[in-house]
C-alpha cells in the first residue's frame, strides 16, 4: 500500500476480533495492531452496538477507529434496535479514558428497513453529550409524521422500551420460521417409527427437532420483547389512524409493524404444529396447519398493501442500475436470488427468505401444504 501512496492509511474491519475471539487474545491482537505504525490504520469496531471490541482491548491498544452499528444481517427484514446502545456506545468510548476513538459508522448489510436505528445513529456524529431517549423518540415521531398524534406517540415510547431496546447480545438474523426456506434433503430422510401412524418418512435433523430440547431452543425465533407489547403498540399506532391514514411513513409503520405481529405469531404456531406432531395429535396438527397458511395468505396481503414492501420495486431499483443488457439480466437475478434462495449451490444453506409481497403467495406457499 505504501508503495502505491505513501500515504495510504489500511482501513481494517475488527470483526475477526469478536467471530474468532478465541484466537484474537491480547498478544496476537497486538501484535496485529502494532504491525502498522500508529495512524497509519483505522480500525472498524464493527459491532459495537452488540459487542464492542474498543472496551475489550483497551480502544485497540492504541490504534485509532470508528465506533460502528452494523444492526442488519442479509438484508434481513424485522423491526429490531439497540437504541439504547447507540445512544451511549459512541459517548462512552470518546469520553473513556485513553480514546483512540476518531469517528463512528454504520457497515450494515442492508437497508432500507428500521429507520429509527439509522437516524439515531446518523445524529451520533454530531452529538457530544447523552441524549434523552424518551424526549428525543417523542420528537422523532411528530418529525415522522409531520403533526403529533397521541396514540402514534404512545406506539413509539412502547417500541422504543422493546422491540428498539435489545439487550440479550445476540445477533439479529431473523430466524422466524416464516422467512425460513421450506426445504427437504432427501440424503437423510429415513423412516422413524411411533411418531405417527404408518410410520412417518422424516429426516434426522427433524426428528432431533422434534422429540427433543433442539426443538424448543433452535425454533422459536429471536424474540427478545413481550408480543403482547407489540400488540399494545400496533393498536395505539391505529387509534391514529383518523389523523395519519395518508401519511406515508405512517402507512409504512402500520404495515412493519403487523409483519412484525403476524411473524412472531407464527413461531408459536408453528411450535403447536411441531409439539402436536410429536404427541400424535393429527387432528391438532391439521387445525394449526390450517391457521398457518391462512397467516401466511394473510401477511402476503398485507405486504401487497404498501410500496415499501412490493417485489416489484426491489427488482426495478436493481434494474436501474444496470447499463446493458447483461448487467440487466445479472442484476435481476441477483436481486432474485437475494430474497429467496442466495446462497452458494454447492453448500446446503440457502438464504432466509424475505418479507416482499408475492414472495409468500408464489411459489413457497404451495410447498407448505405438503409439508405440513
Amino acid at each position: 500500500m505504501s508503495a502505491g501512496d505513501p500515504d495510504a492509511i489500511w482501513l481494517m474491519q475488527g470483526w475477526l476480533f469478536s467471530s474468532q475471539a478465541s484466537f484474537w487474545q491480547p498478544p496476537q491482537m497486538k501484535a496485529l495492531l502494532h504491525s502498522v505504525p500508529v495512524g497509519r490504520m483505522v480500525v472498524l469496531d464493527l459491532f459495537a452496538d452488540v459487542d464492542p471490541m474498543w472496551s475489550q482491548s483497551n480502544h485497540f491498544y492504541g490504534t485509532p477507529y470508528i465506533w460502528c452499528m452494523l444492526h442488519n444481517f442479509g438484508g434481513n427484514t424485522e423491526m429490531y434496535g439497540r437504541l439504547d446502545a447507540v445512544r451511549l456506545g459512541p459517548i462512552e468510548a470518546r469520553e473513556s479514558e485513553n480514546s483512540t476513538m476518531v469517528g463512528v459508522g454504520m457497515c450494515m448489510e442492508g437497508i432500507e428497513q428500521n429507520p429509527v436505528a439509522y437516524e439515531l445513529m446518523a445524529e451520533m456524529a454530531f452529538r457530544g453529550e447523552r441524549t434523552n431517549l424518551e424526549i428525543w423518540i417523542d420528537d422523532y415521531a411528530t418529525r415522522r409524521y409531520g403533526e403529533v398524534a397521541e396514540g402514534a406517540h404512545e406506539a413509539w415510547e412502547l417500541l422504543y422500551r422493546t422491540i428498539y431496546n435489545c439487550s440479550d447480545g445476540i445477533a439479529d438474523h431473523n430466524t422466524d420460521v416464516i422467512v425460513k426456506f421450506p426445504d427437504v434433503d432427501p440424503s437423510t430422510v429415513k423412516k422413524v417409527p411411533g411418531i405417527i401412524k404408518n410410520h412417518m418418512t422424516i429426516s434426522e435433523p427433524d426428528r432431533r427437532l422434534l422429540e427433543g430440547s433442539f426443538f424448543q431452543s433452535k425454533m422459536a425465533g429471536h424474540i427478545w420483547y413481550p408480543p403482547s407489547a407489540a400488540i399494545k403498540a400496533l393498536r395505539s399506532f391505529l387509534n391514529s389512524a383518523h389523523k395519519l391514514a395518508k401519511v406515508p411513513q405512517y402507512r409504512y409503520d402500520v404495515v412493519d409493524l403487523t409483519r412484525q405481529v403476524l411473524s412472531k405469531h407464527a413461531n408459536e404456531l408453528y411450535a403447536q404444529i411441531l409439539t402436536s406432531f410429536r404427541h400424535g395429535n393429527l387432528t391438532e396438527v391439521r387445525k394449526n396447519s390450517k391457521t398457518f397458511l391462512e397467516l401466511i395468505s394473510d401477511l402476503d396481503s398485507l405486504l401487497l398493501s404498501n410500496e415499501g414492501f412490493l417485489l416489484g420495486p426491489w427488482l426495478e431499483s436493481a434494474k436501474e442500475l444496470a447499463t446493458t443488457e447483461t448487467e440487466l439480466k445479472l442484476y435481476e437475478w441477483n436481486a432474485r436470488t437475494q430474497i429467496t434462495m442466495w446462497y452458494d449451490n454447492t453448500q446446503d444453506m440457502p438464504s432466509s427468505l424475505h418479507d416482499y409481497g408475492t414472495i409468500f403467495s408464489h411459489p413457497y406457499s404451495h410447498l407448505l401444504p405438503f409439508l405440513m
